[in-house]
């Protein structure tokens, strides 16, 4: 009997460890572990029971490695690429707000609308050519935005130098109250007038294209103040004989006045305009009977510099 009990005990013993076994077992089976991926250009999740045999695990080890590996790959694209974003954004359009305008032109004066002279002022008529009558000057300007960058306000300060290439063998006399001219001596090739400026300009100035100046119509318009620089001069030229001449100068207010007026006009494409000036003042004071009462004019190609 007490065999009998000994063998059931041995029995108990060995089924509950049995089924303490496969109990361990079954619990570590179902234990579920989640895995994320980056598959193919995607994250993927799954979920693998807590143990595997040494195959599996060295298999699940490896993938781990290949989605870090492609997650790297993934974070240095990205980055590579937003520095491309960053490097190809287009830099902010800038408008240019200064400006170094350079005037070449023909000048002259006119008399009630025209350039044909007469009476008092007839002995200021010229040769309105090039090479003869040229007058000629540079600005510095700054423009100010009014209207979407298209329309602007310029203002600035220029130089103006005017010679006045004079047709008729008239010498204009120095005299500080009166204007006249005498008849020039024999020999007189050449009969030339000068006087400069320092120039205000405030003008109006319309740009089809203000962000790319080269493909741009450009037009300006407004009037231009002026201070006289030193003294109306003149100067004339005698040859002699002998291939030889002389020249004669002479330098003075002669009743000019000593500021001005104008109105200043300019169209062209790119860098490149035409300009036209004209004068609201006479270029001889009007005070004395008889003085002349031209207005000067000038116009010719500007060029932006």
């Amino acid at each position: 009997m007490k065999k009998f009990i000994t063998t059931l005990g041995l029995v108990g013993m060995l089924f509950t460890a049995v089924h303490a076994q496969d109990t361990t077992t079954t619990e570590n089976a179902e234990k579920p572990r989640m895995v994320i991926r980056y598959v193919d250009g995607k994250w993927d999740t799954t979920y693998v029971t807590a143990q595997k045999n040494k195959v599996q695990v060295e298999s699940d080890s490896e993938a781990d490695e290949e989605a870090e590996d492609e997650t790297n790959d993934f974070n240095a694209d990205w980055k590579e690429l937003k520095q491309e974003l960053k490097e190809g954004k287009p830099k902010k359009r800038k408008i240019e707000k200064r400006l170094f305008l350079v005037d070449i032109g023909s000048n002259g004066f006119m008399q009630n609308g025209s350039l044909s002279l007469n009476g008092n002022n007839q002995p200021l008529r010229t040769e309105n050519s090039l090479n003869k009558s040229v007058g000629w000057g540079f600005t510095f300007a700054r423009s100010e935005n009014l209207i979407a960058q298209k329309v602007r306000l310029m203002y600035g300060l220029g130089f103006e130098f005017n010679n006045y290439r004079l047709r008729d063998n008239s010498i204009l006399a120095v005299s500080q109250d009166t204007v006249s001219f005498l008849a020039a001596a024999p020999g007189l090739t050449r009969n030339t007038m000068h006087i400069s400026w320092v120039n205000v300009p405030l003008m109006l100035q319309f740009s089809s294209n203000p962000y790319r100046k080269s493909k741009s119509f450009n037009l300006a318009v407004g009037a231009e103040f002026g201070l006289r620089m030193g003294n109306l001069s003149t100067q004339q030229r005698y040859d002699l004989s002998n291939d030889s001449y002389q020249k004669v100068s002479t330098r003075g207010p002669q009743n000019t006045n000593s500021v001005k007026a104008s109105l200043v006009a300019r169209a062209g494409y790119g860098k490149t305009d035409v300009f036209v000036r004209y004068g609201l003042t006479e270029l001889f004071r009007q005070n004395v009977v008889g003085n002349p009462d031209a207005i000067p004019v000038m116009a010719g190609i500007s060029f932006r510099l």
